[in-house]
């Protein structure tokens, strides 16, 4: 009897972790997270200025994921991934 409410008790478990794990297939806006979040702190003339501390594509994606951190999103590499890629395609403009 133990077991089978162990057992029952583990399917249970699973069966309300899958949304969670459906969600991470689930590509990110990433123009809408921009616009969302990251305006919270600053506006899109970080991304233009001439003293700008970001200044290739791998200063890129380590200042987002920095950003993700402080920000406690904890985003998937996808999701940082198409952030970047948003960024550097709308904004910096870096070789890929």
């Amino acid at each position: 009897m133990i077991k089978k409410t162990l057992l029952t008790s583990l399917f249970l478990v699973i069966g309300y972790s899958l949304p969670a794990f459906a969600e991470a297939d689930e590509n990110i806006d990433a123009k809408s997270f921009v616009q969302e979040k990251c305006s919270n702190c600053h506006d899109s003339s970080i991304y233009t200025r001439k003293d700008r501390r970001v200044d290739s594509l791998s200063r890129l994606n380590s200042q987002v994921r920095m950003c993700d951190a402080q920000l406690g999103t904890s985003l998937f590499d996808e999701d940082i991934t198409a952030i970047v890629n948003y960024l550097n395609d709308n904004y910096y403009h870096f070789d890929k």
